[in-house]
């Protein structure tokens, strides 16, 4: 007699093969990138003045007499000087560009490049590679330099300013941004001989060791010229409202007296209106406005060409920096052509930031005497010149250094 039948149940096994995952693809864009990036632009410019308009509110509550529309002028003509516009005011032309907050619009400018950038990645079928990465980097930055060239060119329609002279500033401020920020986000590295990678790193360390010395001759100045700093700001009778303000003011105007403390300290030295010269073996300065950092300035008795020893310093650090990040040879010694063409191509760009960094940290403080202020040129070479003979100096003194220290293991 058969027996009763047993149904099995067929079991699923799951297995590593058994399954296949799916990669999650992020949500393409709602808006195409063109308007994304345009849009940051404007967003940019739009951050940038509520940012400037929150420092004038300050000022404006110890000063409610000030009207409202006398104020928004302010707002616009503060922004569209940190993009180097000229700003009018009580009759004054002002040219003299405030670089710390021209640092702070470049970063909202580099945020939303980044920010356009990954919007236009997301849009594409595959990520991009190689040249068509570079062209997604140039293509956001220009659109985002669109959109915030037309938002400064709004502004000064707005408040009655010159449209045309502030376009250029507000677009290379929008491109420098624009790039950087692409180009972070995208993740792309140039292709790049050793040799020139290494002189890229030496002059960033000399720019950077500029700034820091010339950081230090500013700080000593302030100290010594502080009784002095502290008369100009009691006859200008800041209120609470008002020292906040001019705190602010000063941060914003740090970079460009470091400019000007570096020309200093490389020997060019900067000028204080139509025939005054601040350097160091002399200075000559007339009737001054009164504004308290000038009680920083030195006095005319000179005597401080010493100071010129530390500014080859910046050279040195250029010049070491670019032998230690130069090629190696298979024995492990550097290699001398590379120690010294990275050593001296190092001190040339070094050079020549330092030319862009003094001629941005010009402007004027009026339209007469005080209509150039800064910086000197073309005496301004006298920094490049020295910037690139002590970098060629470090690099031959760091590569025999490596030499000597690669003998001595052997």
């Amino acid at each position: 007699m058969p027996g009763p039948r047993t149904r099995r149940t067929p079991r699923l096994r799951l297995g590593t093969t058994s399954a296949r995952t799916q990669p999650i693809l992020d949500d393409p864009p709602v808006l195409p990138p063109v308007l994304v990036a345009i849009g940051g632009g404007l967003a940019a410019a739009l951050a940038g003045a509520l940012l400037v308009g929150a420092v004038v509110l300050i000022g404006w509550w110890g000063a409610v007499s000030v009207s409202v529309p006398a104020m928004l002028r302010t707002i616009g003509g503060v922004w569209l000087l940190g993009n180097g516009g000229p700003l009018v005011a009580q009759g004054l032309r002002i040219t003299l560009v405030p670089l710390g907050l021209t640092a702070v619009f470049a970063l909202l400018c580099a945020a939303t490049a980044a920010f356009g950038y990954q919007q236009a990645a997301r849009a594409r079928p595959r990520p991009a590679r190689g040249r068509e990465q570079v062209r997604m980097i140039v293509l956001v930055a220009a659109e985002l330099t669109l959109g915030y060239a037309a938002g400064a060119a709004a502004m000064a329609a707005g408040i009655g300013g010159p449209v045309l002279a502030v376009v250029p500033g507000a677009a290379g401020v929008a491109v420098v941004g624009g790039l950087a920020g692409a180009w972070w986000q995208s993740g792309h590295r140039l292709p790049a001989p050793v040799w020139l990678r290494a002189a890229a790193r030496g002059a960033l360390a000399g720019i950077l060791a500029l700034a820091g010395v010339a950081a230090v001759v500013l700080g000593v100045a302030l100290v010594l010229g502080e009784p002095r700093i502290q008369t100009l700001e009691q006859q200008l009778g800041f209120d609470a409202a008002g020292n906040v303000v001019w705190a602010l003011v000063g941060l914003l105007y740090l970079p460009t007296l470091l400019g000007w403390a570096a020309s200093w300290l490389l020997g060019a030295g900067f000028a204080l209106g139509e025939g005054s010269l601040v350097a160091p073996w002399a200075t000559q300065l007339g009737l001054l406005p009164s504004i308290p950092v000038f009680g920083a300035l030195p006095d005319g008795a000179g005597g401080l060409e010493a100071w010129l020893a530390v500014g080859v310093l910046p050279g040195l650090v250029a010049g070491a920096t670019a032998v230690a990040a130069a090629a190696r040879t298979r024995d492990g010694s550097t290699s001398p052509v590379a120690a010294l063409v990275s050593g001296a191509l190092a001190g040339l760009l070094a050079g020549l930031g330092f030319l862009v960094w003094a001629a941005l940290s010009r402007g004027g403080l009026g339209s007469d005497r005080f209509a150039t202020v800064g910086p000197l040129f073309p005496e301004a070479l006298i920094g490049l010149a020295t910037i690139v003979f002590s970098a060629a100096i470090g690099a031959v003194a760091a590569w025999v250094l490596a030499v000597r220290r690669t003998q001595a293991r052997g």
